[in-house]
């Protein structure tokens, strides 16, 4: 690792993170890079392609600079942008999915524009940050229990358990931790369908060409249309291009979440779209159909020494390209109160983990409901908006940059002062009831 930021005071606990996702892999490199030992454990037995493609704005990629420059120089290293340098600073072209790519808006993003990734392949190279032997495959979390009132004792799939002091779920939307965190038959604890499904795929960019030509291939795009809306993007530096149709839908019919589709059952559910809709349904040869579920609510993202960050917390849809980017929000702001010089004790984490639930919580619950409702305007089905496209574009103008441009720094620091404030009220409380 090349981006050691410097070691902080001594942590004698152990550190678990549930989950071996963005989110779960971004802390712990922050973490170690901070000089506190974490250990982390994914559910998974191996890699697979799922959820594919990931954009990000702004806000994300000073967030991975600010966790550690390695992040960011490893996704920088696949990351690809918009592929004309005149759309640099363009986060998404917006068209008039109903007409012949007709453009509604360019939503710029100053800066930046949007960068995207492939999934996959940036989680392993940020395995490849962490120390040997902190990263374990295989490791699906079944329960947890607490030894007194210091540690926890995490119990596996494959009968084998580990006792720590902490513990942060980052295992995603499905997560284990948020039912065990906020109990089993919370209505907070499981996703709520959004109302919609999405096709995906990914084709060689090469094919993209040939179909949408060069500017709609290499460059990013949302056509959106009644009930339905079709994202494409570049990942790979370019040589691939991420496919996603999205189809509102009352409910949802199958006992998975992600099931194999056709070409047959694309092509019936976008009829009737506009024809360059149809040219990018056309490339889903093989396309899978996931059901989009998302968090729109939840009462705490901690309890004891026990947090949640990413999906597990805030799950949401993919129409504002922020989901991710708020997992890596939240492992700044975790690892900057963990290492804290002030935070030298088990009972510590207590008040930085409640510091962290008033810093995110707020901001991001509000991306997961201003997602949806985006989803809803793309569709035509936005409220007091429907098919208008002048309101569309005048809502999309502006949407946005309340997520992009947020203060990390100022975020950080709001976050570590209520640490403070909290360790302080804490020995003031202390003191007074050691008082005769």
């Amino acid at each position: 690792m090349n981006g050691a930021i410097k070691d902080g005071p001594k942590k004698d606990f152990d550190f678990a993170i549930i989950g071996g996702g963005l989110g779960g892999l971004s802390l712990a490199i922050g973490l170690v890079q901070r000089g506190i030992s974490v250990q982390v454990y994914e559910g998974a037995t191996g890699w697979t392609d799922a959820g594919a493609g990931l954009v990000f704005a702004k806000n994300s990629m000073a967030a991975m600079k600010k966790i550690s420059p390695d992040i960011y120089e490893a996704f920088a290293k696949r990351s690809s942008g918009q592929g004309w340098a005149s759309k640099k600073t363009t986060y998404m072209d917006y068209r008039n999915g109903l007409a012949d790519g007709e453009l509604l808006t360019s939503v710029i993003c100053a800066d930046t524009g949007q960068e995207s990734v492939h999934r996959t392949l940036f989680a392993k190279d940020l395995v490849a940050l962490l120390p040997k032997g902190s990263f374990h495959l295989g490791k699906r979390l079944i329960s947890v229990r607490n030894i007194g009132d210091r540690r926890y004792t995490l119990m596996f799939a494959d009968g084998k358990s580990v006792i720590v002091d902490v513990i942060i779920g980052a295992d995603g939307i499905k997560s284990t931790c948020r039912k065990i965190l906020l109990g089993h038959n919370s209505p907070e604890a499981s996703p709520k369908y959004a109302k919609e499904f999405a096709y995906r795929g990914m084709v060689p960019m090469e094919r993209a060409v040939a179909v949408l030509g060069d500017e709609f291939a290499r460059n990013s795009m949302v056509n959106i249309g009644p009930n339905c809306l079709t994202t494409t993007y570049p990942v790979e530096k370019g040589t691939l291009l991420n496919l996603v149709a999205c189809r509102s839908s009352e409910k949802w019919e199958h006992n998975d979440w992600v099931v194999p589709s056709s070409a047959e059952a694309v092509r019936r559910d976008f009829a009737g779209c506009g024809p360059v809709m149809q040219k990018v349904i056309s490339m889903m040869d093989k396309p899978s159909m996931w059901a989009l579920f998302d968090h729109p609510d939840c009462s705490t993202f901690c309890k004891g020494r026990f947090a949640l960050i990413g999906d597990a917390a805030h799950a949401s849809t993919p129409h504002q390209g922020a989901g991710c980017g708020q997992a890596f929000e939240d492992a700044l702001v975790m690892c900057s109160l963990l290492a804290d010089e002030s935070v030298v004790l088990p009972e510590h984490v207590v008040h930085a983990f409640a510091a962290y639930d008033a810093a995110r919580r707020p901001r991001t619950l509000k991306v997961v409901n201003t997602s949806r409702e985006n989803g809803e305007i793309c569709m035509m089905r936005g409220e007091s908006i429907g098919r208008d496209l002048n309101k569309i574009k005048a809502t999309l103008d502006e949407r946005f940059h309340w997520i992009w441009h947020e203060d990390l720094n100022q975020q950080v620091a709001s976050a570590i002062t209520m640490l403070h404030e909290k360790l302080n009220e804490s020995k003031s409380s202390k003191a007074s009831v050691r008082k005769p």
